[in-house]
């Protein structure tokens, strides 16, 4: 297990690929610990900021505010065994008030309705992080939209970090082709490989394919973000998707052909989360759980297997999109919230790995044993800073299922209880 996702995860760590397996069995290990202190800080959130896992140094961080409060952990029968693991580090803001600070936040973002602005828990840094957007004049200097200042004088009192991020960065949905892969037409024949390009006829959009799901009248959907959808005219006629190939000097009008078509977009979702469900119509293609891993090797397609999420801020992520292929990265915050005017979206996921425009929809994922990963959401906004790095917001294939209104669940969990049922005749 030395290939694949292994060079993404390699880079991650900076470590050669041969070194990749071990630190994967170390990373299982300090989330499975990890999941053991959860009861003991939920419980006592006023005295401790949370924990974060280090995979280089084999080591657990638990942010704590009060000292006293130390013997918890370490007088508890089930923490015992792995104390090596443990790493005390002295912290001024609790979890619980980090909660309700961001809370008060975003009471104020209701007020003073702010545009395009991102905020986030991070327990690393032990506060709360705000990206302001900002545009830049002649003489290349920033300056923060003046719609989005009143905002950020109400909530000053609760000192987050404050950090400026160039709009012109921001995953949206692309208009340009997309560079070249070594996948061919013929590799992506009549089937949906997640992790590749859709194209959105009405808006002219480039988007990500995300995940299948299926309903209870076994009607297939292909899951991707929200704002793929022309918000002009969201009517499912006008939103039609179809397959776009990624290494083909044909125009993109030449891939809007009854054989490529996808289908519509039925349902969206932009005002509590961001993301679309498009019903695949067209019986020649076919859903599958595949995910696109190009350029690498020997496992150039990686298979969803399951949808078990994780839950430990430190552990790698990775996703797989239309324009920057597989790129991996850390959970920075389970506590990842979107300000646009009188909409507030929460439940994100934060994470560092690159995403660029048109990798929107793009399935992320976790590295169990390949290739076969967990499945863990999906792609809806990045950005990068040359002076903070790559920041991603992604949401959880879990809260995408629960919030559509329909009956749906994951595609590959129905495929599994159909060759069960198979299997038993």
């Amino acid at each position: 297990m030395i290939h694949a996702l292994n060079e993404a995860l390699s880079k991650l760590w900076n470590v050669t690929v041969i070194e990749v397996p071990n630190l994967l069995n170390i990373e299982k290990n300090l989330c499975t610990v990890d999941g053991l202190l959860k009861p003991f800080l939920e419980q006592n959130e006023e005295s401790f900021g949370g924990t974060y896992i280090n995979v280089k140094r084999n080591k657990i961080i638990i942010m704590i505010v009060d000292e006293t409060k130390k013997d918890i952990i370490l007088n508890s029968p089930d923490i015992q065994p792995h104390i090596e693991l443990l790493i005390f580090q002295p912290a001024l803001n609790s979890l619980s008030s980090l909660k309700n600070s961001s809370l008060q936040i975003v009471a104020n973002s209701r007020r003073h309705r702010p545009i395009e602005v991102l905020m986030y828990i991070d327990i690393e840094e032990n506060n709360i992080v705000i990206f302001i957007p900002f545009i830049t004049d002649e003489r290349n200097k920033p300056f923060i939209d003046i719609r989005n200042k009143p905002f950020m004088d109400s909530i000053s009192q609760y000192n987050p970090v404050m950090r400026l991020f160039d709009v012109n960065m921001q995953g949206q949905p692309s208009r340009k082709r997309p560079r070249n892969s070594t996948h061919t037409k013929r590799e992506i024949g009549r089937q949906i490989i997640n992790g590749g390009a859709i194209y959105n006829l009405g808006s002219k959009a480039i988007c990500t394919a995300g995940f299948w799901v299926i309903d209870e009248e076994l009607n297939n959907y292909l899951v991707t973000a929200g704002h793929c959808i022309d918000r002009n005219n969201t009517t499912p006629d006008h939103n039609t998707f179809y397959l776009m190939p990624l290494n083909s000097s044909e125009k993109v009008s030449s891939f809007s052909k009854k054989n490529d078509e996808i289908g519509p977009m039925v349902f969206h979702d932009l005002k509590e989360t961001d993301f679309g469900l498009i019903r695949i119509t067209n019986v020649a293609i076919k859903p599958t759980k595949v995910i696109r891993n190009t350029n690498s090797d020997p496992y150039r397609q990686l298979f969803i297997r399951d949808a078990e999420t994780i839950s430990t801020h430190g552990a790698h992520l990775c996703k797989s999109g239309t324009i920057t292929f597989v790129t991996c990265g850390y959970i920075k915050s389970f506590e990842g919230y979107s300000f646009r005017g009188n909409d507030v979206f929460d439940n994100f996921i934060v994470t560092n790995f690159l995403s660029n425009v048109g990798d929107s929809g793009g399935p992320v994922f976790y590295l169990r044993d390949l290739p076969y990963v967990s499945l863990h959401g999906i792609v809806i906004k990045g950005f990068s800073s040359r002076e903070w790095g790559d920041l991603t917001f992604n949401v959880k294939a879990d809260y995408i299922i629960s919030a559509a209104n329909r009956t749906i669940k994951l595609g590959v969990i129905h495929e599994y209880y159909q060759e069960k049922r198979l299997q038993s005749q």
